[in-house]
Formats: C-alpha cells, structure tokens, sequence
C-alpha cells in the first residue's frame, strides 16, 4: 500500500485527509510541521505528500526544497488558501507536483493522490534502473569529477550491494552524510527504511533509549512506551553520524547488539531483535582513538569491515568550480535569478584551502549571493574564512598530512571585525568552531602550545588532547609537561 504524508498544523484537517486517503486503501503519516514531516520522511518510505503552504517555522515550500535535496523528487502536493494561486502555480516551477486550494474538493483530492502514487511507482521502477546501470540520484548529489571522489563513488557502488558495515571517515563538512545516503539508495534495501541518527547531539544519558527504545516507567518523563532507532529502522538502514563521540558505556551495548543480534528497550526484559545495516560516520581518527583508549577497538573492527574515506576539499581543488556551480544553480533556483561568477571569483575560491570543506564553500557561496547586489558575484564580494589561516594538518584515514606551519603561509589582508568572524562560523557544527578557534590561537600564538592554552584558558593536557584529535603529533617530551 502505498504511504502518503499529510503535513498540516490543523489538527482537524489531518484527520479528514486521513480518512478519505484510507478510505482508498492508503497508508497516512500525519505530521503537524515540516519539520516533522522531515522526521517521518527519514524513518519511512513515503510515496507522496500532501502539505499545506503555510505552515510555523518551515513553510510548505521550504519543506518541500529540504525533502527533495534529502529525499530525491518525491511527488510534492501543496494545499493552499484562496488568493495564493498565483505562489502555488509557481511551485510548480520550483517542483511541486500539483495544488489544491481551500477548501479541498475530496473528489479532487482523491484523483490527485492517485496520480501522485501512479508517478511515485514510475519514479521507483526508473530508479531501479538506473541502479542496475550503476546509476543512482543519491550517488549524483556527490559532485566531483576528481580521482579522490571517483574513486570514492567506486567504492560506494562495490559495497552498496553487501550489508557489510560501512565506516566512513573524514573531516568535518566533507559530505560523509551524502555517501551514506547513496551507499543505502544503492542497496537492496532502498526501498525500506533509512534511520539517521547524531549520535553527538543526544544527551549521554538519552542515547540508550533513543537506539533501543523505552518501556513505560523506565524512568522519569518515560509516560509510554518508545521504539528505538534499531526497531524503526528493521529491514532497511540505520546511519549513526559521529560514531567517535559515543561514549564508552553506550559502545558497549552497541558491541553486544551486534554480536548477538539482540537487544533490550531500556526498563524491558523482552529480547528485540532487528535486520539493520549499519552505516557509521565519524570527523575522528578513529585508530587514533583506539589507541587513547577512547574508542572499544573491538567494536571499531566491528564497524570497520569497509572503510570510505572521504577527502578534504583541499585534496580535490578541481572540483572547487563543479562543487561552486551547483550550490549557485540551487540558489537561482530557489530565487529565481541568474546570477553568475565572475572568473576572478573562481579564481579566488579555488585558492583557498577550505578548513570546513565543502559545508564552508557552500555557506560562503550564499553569502557572496546575498550580499551581491550585481548579476555578476566577484571576487571582491569574497572574503574567506579568517581560520582558513590556520594550517591543514593530518587527513581523516591517518596518513600524515604536512607539518603545521604558524609562519603565516596566507597572503596578508586586513583582520576581520569580531561581528564579521562569528558570521563566518554560522551555520558550522560546534565541534568545528571549537577545532577553528583553537588552531587559529595556536597560529596567532605563533605555535607556543603554552601560550594559546593561557589564551584559551584551558589546561594544556586538554590542548594537547585536543590537537592530538585532529591529527597533530605531540612530542613525548611535550606530552610530560
């Protein structure tokens, strides 16, 4: 039975949608916000969506931009109120794939949905095809024309097949995410669910029942029973992004679920079991982290059978201008201009190294787009990221990178303002903003190691743990003071 999504804040048309779509054999997911619905996207299947335009926080249209760049073109419809006929049809142009206006007509409604579900069915059968040639939406979304990521969609494409657990490693905004995601459409599994899940953004204390799920009464707030991610994602795919930053106590009752293939909700005694494949991600080295005895070197072999590693932008330059192109494409699209580069711009993007990789491109493109005034972005419209001036160090799969170097090997131009430096870091994972700010008081300290902790007020055990995590030999001798 095919399963459609009805995103709606009113509570009462929900319903009624409901009850006529199951009336003609559908399956319905009922959400109340976007953000909801994005959330009920990532843990089913949907066939279509039926979504109101307006909606709180994320409005229909932006739901549907996020659900198609994460999701592939899922038939898109929006319902909306008298007098916005005129934003609905342009939808259309933007990807949606029709509109009802208030109040539905239900006869209408039906007709719409199985036109919907008939193209979703054409949708699949397609893609099914193009995954037999080896082909995939998900696998297009990683852009690069370079070795290092032609090499990378090779290996995605060997090990897509298998349920053989995947690692994938690299540093922070290389785009780890987008090869999990092609490494489950590729799969035999595609078509079931797909669970992500951060394992650094849940509390310690939460994460137990957020894998495993909850009974009722397991502990305070727990007022009813809860599945956990293994449950929700049975039979298809379960992605566990920044695996390094699980605590030790959890990776051991992941060890176990993996080895024995069994697992209890927090406060049961009913053993669970689950057909998951497991992708994991992580910015860590993790055999680093073995051997600080941070990382169960048990369970990193456990997650390691396949190892993806994915490069920093600074290894692949040449698909600076490919990468540039298609985050300016996408905002032509969503505001309908066409703007372009000048090629001194180019130029100048392809000269920096990109500490935050291809998540820094991106939000450095949407700036030059805004601020930009002219149909032509510029090179004057571009400043890099003042932590750009902090060196790269060792690469994500442990090969050592170049030594640090605090001289200075940026050409001079004028610092920053404080309000100009944080907008920089908006939009960028705390982690990151932490290793920027640490690696750029180094460099502004000239690489005294003392100094900079002074500077950070933070111990300098807690320094060198912390360069050691990204990568930077510390001297035996330094490590005793």
């Amino acid at each position: 039975m095919p399963n459609i999504l009805i995103i709606d804040d009113n509570a009462g048309n929900r319903d009624t949608y409901a009850d006529v779509l199951q009336g003609e054999g559908h399956t319905v997911l009922k959400a109340s916000s976007g953000e909801e619905g994005l959330a009920k996207m990532s843990a089913a299947v949907v066939d279509a969506v039926l979504c109101d335009l307006k909606l709180p926080n994320l409005d229909g249209l932006a739901t549907m931009e996020l659900a198609h760049e994460k999701y592939g073109p899922i038939p898109w419809i929006l319902v909306t109120g008298h007098g916005n006929e005129d934003t609905a049809v342009a939808s259309i142009k933007q990807g949606a794939f029709n509109y009802l206006t208030k109040p539905v007509d239900l006869a209408r409604l039906k007709a719409t949905i199985e036109s919907a579900v008939r193209l979703a069915a054409a949708n699949r059968e397609n893609k099914a095809l193009r995954r037999e040639l080896g082909y995939d939406e998900a696998l297009d979304r990683i852009v690069g024309t370079s070795l290092a990521i032609r090499h990378v969609k090779s290996l995605i494409k060997q090990v897509a097949a298998s349920d053989a657990s995947v690692l994938i490693e690299g540093e922070s905004g290389t785009g780890k995410e987008l090869v999990a995601d092609a490494v489950h459409a590729l799969s035999n599994r595609a078509g079931r669910p797909y669970v992500k899940i951060n394992t650094a953004a849940i509390p310690r204390e939460l994460l137990e029942s957020e894998l495993f799920g909850h009974e009722r009464g397991a502990f305070t707030g727990a007022v009813q029973q809860k599945k956990g991610r293994f449950e929700t994602a049975d039979t298809g795919t379960l992605f566990l992004d920044e695996i390094g930053e699980m605590p030790l106590d959890s990776q051991v009752k992941l060890l176990r679920v993996l080895q024995d293939g069994t697992f209890h909700r927090v406060g049961g005694n009913v053993p669970l079991s689950a057909d998951v494949r497991l992708i994991c991600a992580t910015n860590r080295n993790l055999k680093n982290e073995v051997l600080n005895n941070r990382f169960r070197m048990d369970l990193y072999f456990r997650l390691n059978v396949v190892n993806i590693h994915v490069p920093p932008l600074r290894e692949r330059r040449e698909d600076i201008q490919l990468l540039a192109k298609s985050f300016l494409d996408r905002l032509n699209r969503r505001h309908h201009q066409a703007k372009e580069f000048s090629e001194g711009l180019v130029q100048s993007l392809r000269r920096q190294d990109w500490p935050g990789n291809v998540r820094e491109l991106e939000n450095t493109i949407e700036k030059v787009y805004v601020l930009s005034q002219s149909r032509i972005l510029e090179a004057e419209g571009f400043e890099a990221d003042p932590a750009a001036r902090a060196p790269a160090f060792a690469s994500g799969n442990g090969s050592a990178g170049a030594p640090p170097s605090y001289a200075g090997d940026y050409p001079s131009r004028p610092a920053p303002t404080a309000d100009e430096a944080i907008r920089l870091l908006v939009g960028l994972p705390v982690d990151e903003v932490e290793k920027r700010l640490i690696l750029a008081t180094l460099a502004h300290c000239g690489g005294n190691k003392s100094k900079a902790a002074r500077q950070l007020q933070i111990g300098l055990k807690t320094l060198y743990r912390k360069l050691e995590s990204y990568g930077i030999k510390i001297g035996e001798d330094e490590a005793k003071e």
